[in-house]
């Protein structure tokens, strides 16, 4: 009985460690005629998203991270490498906005995770990145700072462009809007959806619904 215990528990310690080191991996893409990207994300604890962007050799990479609370940094990579190896650039020791012109043709990485601290406390950070890529330079009139919701409650349209995106995306099920607020850089709108243990977020800059993520496991 004793073993038995045991191995349930070195089980269960094996899945929550696997689990807290989660990377996902994620593919940016333009939309058409535009060279710019904003994407809304969240990292938790010693998990990491890896986002590709493919561009050529010659072109230039802007690469901008607004998190809504401090502990989140990223890296950058060139075509053929990844964590663990050199990166073109780490955010850590160079601020939180890079541009630079690229070497390499291929899909370039840039991993989003938390810093020593921020990782050991199981912190969860929503962020905001904005990520470009063009043929010139971009100078600061190209690049504006991303957008800040206004003070006051969330318009009924984000509230509603999250609902319909959810009802297609899962296709059935009652849905409760459970909270609803302005996050630093888009609003944040957490639906309890029926039979689902945990709420769904929907991030929204005020325009379009920009993703859904949900916030349990699996």
């Amino acid at each position: 009985m004793k073993t038995f215990s045991l191995t349930i528990a070195l089980a269960a310690l094996l899945a929550g460690s696997i689990q807290a080191q989660e990377v996902r991996n994620e593919r940016i893409q333009f939309e058409a005629g535009k060279s710019r990207a904003v994407i809304n994300g969240r990292v938790t604890g010693r998990g990491e998203v890896l986002y590709k962007v493919h561009a050529r050799e010659g072109q230039f990479l802007l690469v901008e991270m607004h998190p809504e609370a401090n502990g989140a940094d990223f890296n950058i990579f060139i075509p053929d490498r990844g964590p663990g190896q050199e990166a073109l650039f780490v955010s850590s020791a160079g601020g939180s906005k890079y541009v630079g012109q690229l070497y390499k043709t291929g899909n370039h990485t840039i991993q989003v995770y938390l810093n020593r601290a921020a990782a050991q406390r199981g912190q969860t950070v929503d962020y905001r990145m904005v990520v470009r890529v063009t043929d010139k330079l971009p100078t600061e009139k190209d690049t504006p700072e991303p957008e800040k919701p206004a003070t006051g409650p969330v318009p009924p349209k984000v509230i509603n462009d999250c609902l319909e995106t959810l009802r297609k995306q899962l296709s059935g099920g009652s849905m409760e809007v459970i909270r609803a607020v302005r996050g630093e850089n888009s609003f944040i709108v957490d639906v309890k959806v029926q039979g689902v243990p945990k709420p769904w977020r929907c991030f929204h800059d005020g325009t379009r619904c920009t993703g859904t993520e949900y916030q349990g496991e699996g």
